[in-house]
């Protein structure tokens, strides 16, 4: 998959089909983004990016996002 354009809340990507409503994940090089297809088009589809997780395993970031279970 490619990331063509990216636009405010809108990436436009290419290399899978999919269809419109989709929920979409994206994970890359420790990057989390979490979004829905909006539309579909020959050369690709776009997407409305809802959020956005950068740097997950840098020193700020947390690689479990879920909070650990208190006994």
């Amino acid at each position: 998959m490619r990331i063509l354009e990216f636009s405010g809340k809108q990436m436009r990507l290419a290399g899978m089909r999919v269809k419109s409503g989709t929920a979409v994940r994206l994970d890359w090089d420790g990057q989390l983004a979490l979004g829905k297809v909006l539309n579909t088009e020959p050369e690709g589809f776009w997407i409305e990016v809802h959020h956005l997780l950068l740097d997950t395993a840098g020193p700020n970031g947390q690689k479990n996002f879920w909070p650990p279970i208190q006994p």
